[in-house]
Protein backbone atom coordinates (compact mmCIF):
# COMPACT_ATOMS: atom_id res chain seq x y z
CA UNK A 1 0.00 0.00 0.00
CA UNK A 2 1.27 3.38 -0.98
CA UNK A 3 1.19 6.02 0.82
CA UNK A 4 -1.01 9.20 -0.53
CA UNK A 5 1.19 12.30 -0.78
CA UNK A 6 -1.48 14.20 2.12
CA UNK A 7 -0.32 11.51 4.65
CA UNK A 8 3.17 12.48 3.68
CA UNK A 9 3.28 16.35 3.63
CA UNK A 10 5.74 16.28 6.47
CA UNK A 11 8.46 19.22 5.49
CA UNK A 12 6.20 22.16 4.41
CA UNK A 13 8.77 24.27 2.66
CA UNK A 14 10.90 26.87 4.63
CA UNK A 15 10.68 29.46 1.70
CA UNK A 16 10.08 30.27 -1.74
CA UNK A 17 11.10 27.51 -4.92
CA UNK A 18 12.14 23.90 -4.16
CA UNK A 19 13.01 22.55 -0.52
CA UNK A 20 16.29 20.43 -0.65
CA UNK A 21 16.48 17.73 1.71
CA UNK A 22 20.31 16.28 2.34
CA UNK A 23 20.12 12.80 3.27
CA UNK A 24 23.32 11.13 5.01
CA UNK A 25 23.98 7.76 6.36
CA UNK A 26 26.06 8.64 9.43
CA UNK A 27 25.73 5.13 11.59
CA UNK A 28 24.58 1.76 10.04
CA UNK A 29 24.45 0.91 6.65
CA UNK A 30 21.28 1.12 4.44
CA UNK A 31 19.87 -1.17 2.22
CA UNK A 32 19.83 0.02 -1.75
CA UNK A 33 15.84 -0.19 -2.08
CA UNK A 34 14.92 1.25 1.00
CA UNK A 35 17.09 4.23 -0.74
CA UNK A 36 15.79 3.97 -3.61
CA UNK A 37 12.22 4.12 -2.27
CA UNK A 38 12.70 6.84 0.10
CA UNK A 39 13.97 9.40 -2.42
CA UNK A 40 10.80 8.31 -5.05
CA UNK A 41 8.95 9.47 -2.11
CA UNK A 42 10.39 12.77 -1.25
CA UNK A 43 10.19 13.62 -4.73
CA UNK A 44 6.72 12.65 -5.32
CA UNK A 45 5.99 14.95 -2.23
CA UNK A 46 7.52 17.70 -3.92
CA UNK A 47 10.92 17.85 -2.39
CA UNK A 48 14.87 17.77 -3.70
CA UNK A 49 16.17 14.74 -2.40
CA UNK A 50 20.22 14.98 -2.78
CA UNK A 51 21.56 11.51 -1.83
CA UNK A 52 25.48 12.17 -0.49
CA UNK A 53 27.64 10.06 -2.54
CA UNK A 54 28.43 7.40 0.27
CA UNK A 55 25.00 6.99 1.71
CA UNK A 56 24.94 3.70 -0.30
CA UNK A 57 28.64 2.29 1.17
CA UNK A 58 29.15 -0.57 3.44
CA UNK A 59 32.28 -1.18 6.13
CA UNK A 60 31.36 -4.21 7.90
CA UNK A 61 27.89 -3.16 9.13
CA UNK A 62 28.69 0.29 8.95
CA UNK A 63 28.10 2.70 5.97
CA UNK A 64 30.86 3.25 5.05
CA UNK A 65 34.17 3.94 6.87
CA UNK A 66 34.66 7.24 9.03
CA UNK A 67 36.20 9.15 6.24
CA UNK A 68 33.65 8.40 4.06
CA UNK A 69 30.98 9.03 6.25
CA UNK A 70 32.66 12.62 6.97
CA UNK A 71 32.84 13.41 3.58
CA UNK A 72 29.38 12.94 2.89
CA UNK A 73 28.33 14.70 6.45
CA UNK A 74 30.63 18.04 5.28
CA UNK A 75 28.89 17.86 1.71
CA UNK A 76 25.36 17.70 2.93
CA UNK A 77 25.97 21.15 5.23
CA UNK A 78 27.16 22.73 2.40
CA UNK A 79 24.76 21.69 -0.01
CA UNK A 80 23.21 25.26 -1.21
CA UNK A 81 19.77 26.52 -0.25
CA UNK A 82 19.27 23.13 2.05
CA UNK A 83 16.30 23.29 4.35
CA UNK A 84 17.60 19.97 6.50
CA UNK A 85 20.20 17.28 6.90
CA UNK A 86 18.30 14.09 7.11
CA UNK A 87 19.81 10.74 8.22
CA UNK A 88 18.57 8.13 6.72
CA UNK A 89 18.81 5.71 9.36
CA UNK A 90 20.30 4.71 13.37
CA UNK A 91 22.17 1.44 13.53
CA UNK A 92 25.49 2.56 15.41
CA UNK A 93 28.97 4.46 14.18
CA UNK A 94 28.19 8.22 15.15
CA UNK A 95 30.09 7.75 17.80
CA UNK A 96 33.36 7.30 16.07
CA UNK A 97 32.67 10.38 14.40
CA UNK A 98 32.82 12.62 16.96
CA UNK A 99 36.12 13.19 17.79
CA UNK A 100 36.95 13.91 13.99
CA UNK A 101 34.51 16.53 12.98
CA UNK A 102 35.78 19.79 12.02
CA UNK A 103 32.48 21.99 13.03
CA UNK A 104 34.15 25.25 11.27
CA UNK A 105 32.75 23.16 8.18
CA UNK A 106 29.32 22.70 9.14
CA UNK A 107 26.80 25.31 8.89
CA UNK A 108 23.81 25.78 11.00
CA UNK A 109 21.39 23.69 9.03
CA UNK A 110 19.17 21.23 11.21
CA UNK A 111 19.89 17.70 11.36
CA UNK A 112 17.07 15.25 12.10
CA UNK A 113 17.19 11.79 13.26
CA UNK A 114 16.78 9.42 16.03
CA UNK A 115 17.95 6.13 18.39
CA UNK A 116 22.07 6.21 17.41
CA UNK A 117 21.68 10.04 15.74
CA UNK A 118 21.36 10.51 19.28
CA UNK A 119 25.08 10.99 19.85
CA UNK A 120 25.15 13.80 17.50
CA UNK A 121 21.58 15.64 18.33
CA UNK A 122 23.74 16.06 21.68
CA UNK A 123 26.91 17.20 19.91
CA UNK A 124 25.38 19.37 17.65
CA UNK A 125 23.42 20.94 20.78
CA UNK A 126 26.47 21.49 22.45
CA UNK A 127 27.59 23.64 20.08
CA UNK A 128 24.47 25.89 19.53
CA UNK A 129 23.49 23.89 16.10
CA UNK A 130 20.28 23.47 15.06
CA UNK A 131 19.05 19.88 16.42
CA UNK A 132 15.70 17.99 16.25
CA UNK A 133 15.00 14.30 16.90
CA UNK A 134 12.29 13.13 14.88
CA UNK A 135 11.81 10.00 13.00
CA UNK A 136 14.81 8.46 10.01
CA UNK A 137 13.62 8.44 6.29
CA UNK A 138 13.64 4.82 6.62
CA UNK A 139 10.69 5.07 8.41
CA UNK A 140 8.68 6.54 5.23
CA UNK A 141 9.52 3.21 3.83
CA UNK A 142 7.83 1.72 6.55
CA UNK A 143 4.18 3.57 5.92
CA UNK A 144 4.32 1.27 2.73
CA UNK A 145 3.75 -1.97 4.92
CA UNK A 146 1.43 -0.01 8.13
CA UNK A 147 -2.20 -0.18 8.35
CA UNK A 148 -4.72 0.95 10.54
CA UNK A 149 -3.83 2.81 13.79
CA UNK A 150 -0.24 1.79 13.14
CA UNK A 151 -0.46 3.97 9.49
CA UNK A 152 -1.87 6.90 11.24
CA UNK A 153 0.47 7.01 13.84
CA UNK A 154 3.44 7.05 11.37
CA UNK A 155 1.79 9.29 9.05
CA UNK A 156 1.54 11.88 12.11
CA UNK A 157 5.32 11.33 13.05
CA UNK A 158 6.65 12.67 9.93
CA UNK A 159 4.21 14.99 9.68
CA UNK A 160 5.11 16.14 13.16
CA UNK A 161 8.65 17.37 11.73
CA UNK A 162 7.44 20.03 9.59
CA UNK A 163 6.74 23.07 12.72
CA UNK A 164 9.91 21.76 14.68
CA UNK A 165 11.48 22.71 11.67
CA UNK A 166 9.83 26.33 11.08
CA UNK A 167 10.74 26.58 14.78
CA UNK A 168 6.81 26.42 15.73
CA UNK A 169 5.89 25.80 19.38
CA UNK A 170 4.74 22.14 19.80
CA UNK A 171 2.97 19.93 22.49
CA UNK A 172 3.64 15.95 23.82
CA UNK A 173 0.79 14.53 25.91
CA UNK A 174 2.89 13.34 29.30
CA UNK A 175 1.72 11.96 32.62
CA UNK A 176 3.21 12.12 35.67
CA UNK A 177 4.31 8.99 37.49
CA UNK A 178 6.39 10.25 40.26
CA UNK A 179 8.52 12.62 41.93
CA UNK A 180 7.16 16.56 42.50
CA UNK A 181 3.96 17.74 40.56
CA UNK A 182 4.89 21.74 40.52
CA UNK A 183 5.63 22.39 36.81
CA UNK A 184 9.17 22.67 35.28
CA UNK A 185 10.87 24.52 32.96
CA UNK A 186 13.87 23.20 31.40
CA UNK A 187 15.79 22.55 28.19
CA UNK A 188 14.91 19.32 26.19
CA UNK A 189 17.72 16.72 25.91
CA UNK A 190 18.14 12.82 25.32
CA UNK A 191 17.45 10.09 23.28
CA UNK A 192 18.28 6.59 23.15
CA UNK A 193 18.64 5.42 26.77
CA UNK A 194 21.32 2.76 25.38
CA UNK A 195 23.31 4.98 23.16
CA UNK A 196 23.94 7.86 25.79
CA UNK A 197 25.03 5.31 28.49
CA UNK A 198 27.38 3.83 26.08
CA UNK A 199 29.02 7.31 25.56
CA UNK A 200 29.55 8.05 29.52
CA UNK A 201 32.95 9.05 29.66
CA UNK A 202 33.75 9.92 26.44
CA UNK A 203 33.93 12.97 24.05
CA UNK A 204 30.77 12.14 22.59
CA UNK A 205 28.67 12.03 26.35
CA UNK A 206 25.47 13.59 26.79
CA UNK A 207 25.99 17.41 27.04
CA UNK A 208 23.46 18.32 29.92
CA UNK A 209 23.17 21.57 30.60
CA UNK A 210 21.79 22.99 33.86
CA UNK A 211 18.05 22.85 34.03
CA UNK A 212 17.18 20.02 31.95
CA UNK A 213 14.53 17.71 30.82
CA UNK A 214 15.85 14.64 29.89
CA UNK A 215 13.98 12.57 27.38
CA UNK A 216 14.37 8.77 26.97
CA UNK A 217 13.49 6.18 25.01
CA UNK A 218 15.00 2.30 23.64
CA UNK A 219 14.21 -0.33 22.01
CA UNK A 220 14.84 -4.31 22.35
CA UNK A 221 16.20 -4.39 25.48
CA UNK A 222 15.85 -6.42 28.62
CA UNK A 223 14.60 -4.95 31.65
CA UNK A 224 18.08 -5.39 33.42
CA UNK A 225 20.12 -3.86 30.68
CA UNK A 226 17.95 -0.78 30.56
CA UNK A 227 18.55 -0.67 34.15
CA UNK A 228 22.48 -1.03 34.17
CA UNK A 229 22.08 1.72 31.10
CA UNK A 230 20.03 4.31 33.29
CA UNK A 231 22.29 3.65 36.05
CA UNK A 232 25.65 4.13 33.84
CA UNK A 233 24.22 7.44 32.41
CA UNK A 234 23.12 9.05 35.43
CA UNK A 235 26.16 7.84 37.17
CA UNK A 236 27.86 9.63 34.32
CA UNK A 237 26.14 13.65 34.75
CA UNK A 238 25.44 16.20 37.14
CA UNK A 239 21.89 15.21 38.64
CA UNK A 240 21.30 18.36 40.08
CA UNK A 241 20.83 19.61 36.35
CA UNK A 242 17.96 17.35 35.86
CA UNK A 243 14.94 19.01 36.36
CA UNK A 244 12.63 16.15 35.11
CA UNK A 245 12.94 12.89 33.28
CA UNK A 246 10.67 12.22 30.27
CA UNK A 247 9.77 8.51 28.86
CA UNK A 248 8.75 7.81 25.23
CA UNK A 249 8.41 3.97 23.78
CA UNK A 250 10.56 1.09 25.38
CA UNK A 251 9.14 -0.91 22.23
CA UNK A 252 9.92 -4.60 22.19
CA UNK A 253 11.88 -4.57 25.50
CA UNK A 254 11.21 -7.51 27.69
CA UNK A 255 10.17 -7.55 31.66
CA UNK A 256 10.12 -11.08 31.38
CA UNK A 257 11.09 -12.53 35.11
CA UNK A 258 10.31 -9.99 36.83
CA UNK A 259 6.96 -8.24 37.68
CA UNK A 260 8.21 -4.54 38.65
CA UNK A 261 7.66 -2.40 35.83
CA UNK A 262 10.52 -0.06 34.20
CA UNK A 263 8.66 3.40 35.69
CA UNK A 264 9.05 1.68 39.24
CA UNK A 265 12.73 1.09 38.37
CA UNK A 266 13.12 4.69 37.36
CA UNK A 267 11.51 5.59 39.90
CA UNK A 268 13.54 4.29 42.94
CA UNK A 269 16.85 5.49 41.37
CA UNK A 270 15.55 9.61 40.64
CA UNK A 271 13.66 9.51 44.26
CA UNK A 272 16.70 10.58 46.69
CA UNK A 273 17.15 13.23 43.96
CA UNK A 274 13.87 14.89 43.77
CA UNK A 275 13.23 14.39 40.35
CA UNK A 276 9.67 14.02 38.64
CA UNK A 277 9.06 10.97 36.36
CA UNK A 278 6.87 11.59 33.64
CA UNK A 279 6.19 8.76 30.80
CA UNK A 280 3.30 8.01 27.71
CA UNK A 281 5.18 10.83 25.78
CA UNK A 282 5.34 9.79 21.97
CA UNK A 283 8.68 9.39 21.06
CA UNK A 284 10.91 6.67 20.24
CA UNK A 285 10.90 3.20 18.21
CA UNK A 286 6.98 2.33 17.98
CA UNK A 287 4.39 3.94 15.48
CA UNK A 288 4.47 7.04 17.84
CA UNK A 289 7.51 9.02 17.34
CA UNK A 290 6.66 12.50 17.19
CA UNK A 291 9.60 15.24 16.44
CA UNK A 292 10.78 17.88 19.32
CA UNK A 293 13.68 20.18 19.32
CA UNK A 294 16.75 19.32 21.31
CA UNK A 295 17.96 21.87 23.26
CA UNK A 296 14.38 24.14 23.42
CA UNK A 297 13.48 25.37 26.68
CA UNK A 298 10.15 23.06 27.11
CA UNK A 299 7.56 23.43 30.40
CA UNK A 300 6.56 20.23 31.94
CA UNK A 301 3.36 19.82 33.28
CA UNK A 302 0.73 17.31 34.72
CA UNK A 303 -0.45 16.23 31.58
CA UNK A 304 1.74 18.15 28.94
CA UNK A 305 5.07 18.94 27.79
CA UNK A 306 5.28 21.94 25.37
CA UNK A 307 7.84 24.67 23.88
CA UNK A 308 7.60 27.91 22.64
CA UNK A 309 8.40 28.79 19.42
CA UNK A 310 12.17 29.77 18.74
Amino acid sequence: MTPSLTELSTLRPLGDGPCTVALIAPAGAVLPERIETICTLLGQMGYTPRLMDNAGARHRYLAGTVEQRLTDLYAAFNLADVAAVWCLRGGYGCAQLIDHIDWQRLPDVPLLGYSDISVLLSAFHARDRRAIHAPVTTELALLEHAEGEARTARAEAMTSIAPVLAGDGGYMRAEHVAGPTAPVEGVLIGGNLTTLASMAGTPAALHVPQGAILMLEDVGERLYRLERNLYQLLASIDLTRIRAVCLGSFTDCDSTGTDTSLEAIIQEWLAPHDIALYHGLPFGHGDHNQAWPVGRTARLETSALSWSPA
